[in-house]
């Protein structure tokens, strides 16, 4: 590279350029050129003596004397350096016709020499002919090149400066601690580097570096690795541990693509562990949020007794159903109690979730009513006519919650206004204008008062025992004017179901919800804990809509604390089946901005929340998150066309073939944000001995196998009570016909429930 100054051990032993050779094997040299790529002349007995070179290999190109400490003082200072390059494809040697005539000669006689009957063999080529027959040429990415900077270090350009046609550069495979030092090798990412030109920072850009890096896997060229297992008893494994720098994966977007099965929830329970050590590490607190619709994160592995809950006491876990018992071990209802008025503003809003796509006029009506309007702020403010007409909007709306089927705490109570004629009509011995009524008492008065308040109107009607629930002032009513939203649910006409469309609230009730979960959660993150969501019980549109209200809460308060000017709290969502939940359709639509999960991807790096999310379908994340998405986990993909996509990103394209076929588990192709190039690794599992290795770099003692497993489902033998046997009832009809008999008919309507829908 022209104008770098080299240190002053450039061409000594102690070179850090020399050290880079110590652990190689030459395999050949460069004989075509490029400034992007090389071709490399070998034979088979130099790949021999390498244990083979496999695609994808990271091979080493120095001019001649470099490895040699006494001859390297003689390169010329500007030639020092050594290109990297990564081997892509067999090429062909300029007499490549040549060699493929002599090669297909010798083959021929081989197969003769076998057939023969005369008991006579063929000559075999001579030693002359064998040697050129053994020649051969891979074809190489130029990844860079290592120079040495004034003060004696690995410095890395990402091209090369100078192309010389005969340079004479002999390349070698390295090994051990040499290939270590390459891979080890980063480079701060735009937006962190000291000298660059001023400009935006990296969101993470002002966090502090963990001065350790965390072991992720091990390097793996191929699938297959009988040479490396060769390589491995001579001391020249390839197999070399890959490293990661925590700090990558936090506050940026992380993509793990694969299909089912490929690895990837192994993958993000490891850079779950990275965060989580990092976090320790430098103080920082970041909260993690984990998405888990099947089960694999919140409950231990069957094979190995591990789960992520094992890394620390800071660690929560939310689903639908939490018993008391499980509440002791730090895992709380994914639930809200609709009779807690400290949770009021969350169940409200779920409800006007779940119902704010039906246009249905009196469904439409109770949505406008608004019952998390606080009575006592208008008592407080001695507005004694707004304080008991907000009684009777939230009175009535407990009610609606009561004839729905929600079990309210024992004991619960509410204060229901009332006057004289309204305690004749409910036949109320109590005096006084407010009266505490139990849950039996309100399921019973509220038909009474929605029915009285529905015929307020008629003639003779007695508009004084019902005002409060009346809007309409001309009749003498002094309700809320949302109030008939309130009372059509339960005073139904024609048609409508009333107060029953509240029954799909049932599986997001809990009695015993001490809190909103949704706010508990973002609680949790805000002092940097691991909050696992257990998605895996309840059906999938509870368990959609309890995610979506954790994401708007998460993205709107972060964005508050943004509107003030505060500092923002670091966070990491992990998101599977990304594919539904960030596809560009959605980010194509108007009402996309609405959507939480669009908002996450797009508000995210803003807020300093950062995004790992798995799919098996590149080309339906939206372009915008592919672009800004700093790191890269690439498993095994059976869809060319989705490789395709995936091949326009960094090098990948030159991986496109291995993707479609090494479907080893856990086989991957990473690039980092600080990463200067791509890498094959195997990912290392997720087991006892990674949980224990954070835990102790965590202060924390060692741990044993859990056997917190998920429920299997279906250990009792199928009795098929649900479907009877199409052969015995329709064997049993065909008899009943013959014998002019009705019997039988009776087991056919048994399949009248299945009906088509």
């Amino acid at each position: 590279m022209a104008g770098v100054k080299l240190g002053a051990g450039a061409g000594a032993q102690e070179s850090a350029l020399v050290e880079l050779l110590t652990e190689s094997v030459r395999i050949g040299g460069i004989y075509d050129f490029g400034y992007h790529e090389a071709s490399v002349l070998t034979n088979d007995a130099w790949l021999h003596g390498a244990h083979g070179v496999p695609q994808h290999c990271l091979l080493l190109a120095y001019p001649r004397g470099l490895d040699d400490p006494k001859k390297a003082a003689e390169v010329a200072p500007e030639d020092r350096e050594i290109v990297l390059l990564r081997v892509t494809r067999e090429t062909t040697l300029p007499n490549q016709a040549d060699l493929t005539r002599l090669r297909a000669e010798d083959t021929d006689r081989t197969i003769t020499s076998h057939y023969r009957t005369d008991g006579r063999e063929s000559a075999p080529a001579d030693v002359l002919t064998r040697n050129l027959m053994q020649q051969a040429a891979f074809r190489c990415r130029i990844l860079g090149t290592f120079v040495e900077n004034e003060a004696g270090d690995l410095v890395f350009g990402k091209d090369v400066d100078a192309v010389y046609a005969a340079g004479g550069y002999v390349v070698a495979k390295p090994h051990g601690s040499s290939l270590q030092k390459v891979v080890d090798h980063v480079e701060l990412p735009m937006g962190e580097r000291e000298d660059e030109q001023g400009g935006d920072d990296a969101p993470n850009a002002g966090l502090p570096n963990m001065p350790e890096t965390m072991v992720i896997g091990s390097l793996r060229y191929a699938s297959a690795r009988k040479r490396e297992w060769a390589a491995r008893a001579e001391s020249r494994s390839t197999e070399i541990q890959v490293k990661v720098r925590p700090k990558d994966f936090v506050a940026h977007k992380t993509a793990v693509f694969g299909m089912t099965r490929a690895g990837k929830s192994n993958t993000m329970k490891v850079l779950a562990a990275a965060v989580h050590l990092y976090a320790h590490k430098t103080g920082v607190r970041v909260g993690q949020l984990i998405f888990d619709p099947a089960g694999e994160y919140a409950y231990a592995n069957r094979q190995d007794g591990t789960a992520l809950s094992q890394l620390g006491d800071n660690v929560r876990i939310y689903r639908l159903g939490a018993t008391a018992k499980e509440r002791t071990r730090n895992i709380r209802p994914l639930s809200l109690n609709f009779f807690d008025v400290e949770q009021i503003d969350g169940c409200w809003g779920l409800i006007d979730a779940l119902l704010k796509g039906d246009d249905r006029k009196y469904i439409q009506n109770f949505l406008a009513c608004d019952p998390t309007r606080s009575p006592e702020h208008a008592k407080a403010e001695s507005r004694m006519g707004d304080y008991n007409r907000l009684l009777a909007v939230r009175a009535m709306y407990y009610a609606i919650l009561l004839l729905a089927g929600l079990q309210p705490p024992r004991g619960w109570t509410c204060d229901l206004p009332t006057n004289e004629k309204t305690r004749a009509l409910l036949s109320i011995t109590s005096s006084g204008p407010i009266v505490r009524v139990s849950a039996g008492q309100l399921r019973s008065y509220a038909p009474i008062i929605a029915r009285a308040a529905m015929e307020a109107h008629k003639p003779k009607a007695d508009v004084e025992a019902v005002k409060m629930w009346v809007a309409d002032k001309s009749i003498g009513g002094h309700g809320d004017s949302a109030i008939d939203g309130m009372v059509g649910m339960i005073a139904t006409s024609g048609r409508a179901n009333g107060y029953k469309e509240l029954r799909a609230l049932l599986p997001y009730h809990s009695p015993e919800s001490e809190a909103d979960f949704a706010p508990a959660i973002y609680a949790d993150l805000a002092r940097g804990r691991m909050v696992i969501v257990d998605l895996s019980r309840g059906s999938e549109q509870v368990l959609q809509t309890c995610a979506e209200r954790i994401v708007n809460v998460v993205v709107g308060k972060a964005s508050e604390r943004f509107r003030d000017g505060k500092p923002p709290r670091m966070m990491q969502v992990f998101l599977e089946e990304a594919h539904r939940l960030l596809d560009r359709d959605k980010f194509n639509r108007a009402a996309g901005d609405k959507d939480p999960y669009v908002r996450l991807a797009k508000e995210a790096a803003k807020y300093k929340i950062g995004m790992v999310y798995a799919t098996q379908e590149v080309s339906s994340v939206d372009e915008m998150i592919l672009s800004n998405t700093a790191n890269w986990v690439c498993a095994y993909m059976n869809n060319s066309s989705e490789v395709k996509k995936l091949s326009n990103y960094y090098d990948f394209a030159d991986y496109a073939a291995q993707i479609l076929t090494a479907d080893d588990r856990g086989f991957v192709r990473l690039r980092t944000d600080s990463s200067p190039y791509t890498l094959p690794v195997q990912i290392a599992k997720f087991d006892l001995d990674m949980v224990n290795y954070v835990r102790r770099e965590c202060g924390l003692n060692a741990t044993v196998a859990s056997d917190d497993f998920a429920p299997e489902a279906g250990g009792d033998a199928d009795d098929f009570s649900d479907c009877p046997d199409p052969d015995e009832v329709f064997s049993r009809e065909s008899g009943a016909r013959a014998g002019h008999s009705t019997a039988g008919q009776e087991d056919a309507l048994l399949f009248d429930e299945f009906e088509v829908r």
